[in-house]
């Protein structure tokens, strides 16, 4: 199985071409698997397993397991950047208008800038208030938050980290997982897990997550409202992008992610009101040695 995908990495075999080429050997189940994969393409990379069994008429997501792993792939989410690889041909980002290795320095900063605007304006109108409010009470309400983020998500926890500590909260980030799953493991139900992770599959994430529920609350921040990690949340905050190009890890989205941030933190220090203030006063004095 592994030699399938060592055949199209290195001799550049498209993952469709493997698909067809091997559809008269695929079991009936996996056969309309690939049915559903060849005639709804680039709608794949945007999906779960669980909704690509359902879509796809599968019996469950085992069924999807061993179809990819017949092609070779490890998991669900490496056939994904693989194949989102491919439909992106020599394009590297997608928002709303492709970067192609043709363009220069003054075109690709247009079509960032605009995209991330756009996208921005996206999710001012997608985005559910009423969770952001339930998110910033459980903020407030917290003895001690975990922010727990991996490679670009990450940025966004320490970010969010950074800035509930300028009000006095009792944060903790770290990016050793296994230092994060001994933290876990004993937090109590005062306590809060902040989970941000745009594909809403780290395992890392999901499964530490996972382990503390029902007791301990989770706040998540993603990409996806049926990802494994929105299933075992509290409250999901759910950001979109158009994004569909793996190779970039959707920036777009980060942008997203942070202004998500901004608005709790901003939210949170105007309810707390004149005291709020007075820590902000303080965090930023106690910064003051550290410039000229």
């Amino acid at each position: 199985m592994k030699d399938n995908k060592k055949d199209f990495l290195e001799k550049n075999v498209s993952i469709l071409k493997l698909i067809k080429s091997k559809y008269k050997s695929f079991p009936k189940i996996q056969k309309k698997i690939a049915e559903y994969i060849l005639k709804n393409t680039s709608n794949i990379i945007k999906i779960t397993i669980s909704e690509l069994a359902d879509l796809a008429g599968a019996k469950s997501e085992a069924s999807i397991v061993k179809f990819y792993r017949n092609l070779g792939f490890d998991s669900f989410t490496d056939f994904k950047i693989n194949l989102a690889a491919e439909l992106a041909g020599n394009t590297f980002y997608y928002v709303y208008d492709d970067i192609t290795v043709d363009d220069n320095i003054e075109t690709i900063k247009n079509k960032i800038f605009t995209g991330s605007i756009k996208v921005l304006e996206d999710n001012l109108n997608s985005i559910n208030t009423e969770n952001l409010e339930k998110a910033v009470d459980l903020i407030e309400k917290a003895n001690r938050i975990v922010f727990v983020g991996f490679a670009s998500s990450a940025a966004i926890a320490m970010y969010a980290h950074f800035h509930f500590s300028l009000l006095g909260l009792n944060c903790y980030f770290c990016l050793d997982s296994h230092v994060n799953s001994v933290i876990i493991s004993n937090l109590d139900k005062n306590d809060l897990i902040f989970a941000i992770s745009y594909s809403g599959e780290s395992k890392d994430i999901v499964i530490q997550s996972k382990q503390v529920k029902p007791l301990v609350k989770v706040i998540a921040l993603t990409g996806f409202e049926n990802s494994s990690l929105a299933k075992i949340s509290d409250i999901c905050i759910v950001t979109t992008s158009k994004e569909m190009n793996y190779r970039t890890d959707a920036m777009a989205s980060r942008i997203v992610q942070l202004a998500v941030i901004d608005v709790l933190f901003t939210a949170l220090a105007i309810r707390k009101g004149k005291s709020g203030l007075d820590k902000l006063l303080k965090s930023r004095q106690s910064l003051s040695y550290l410039k000229f």
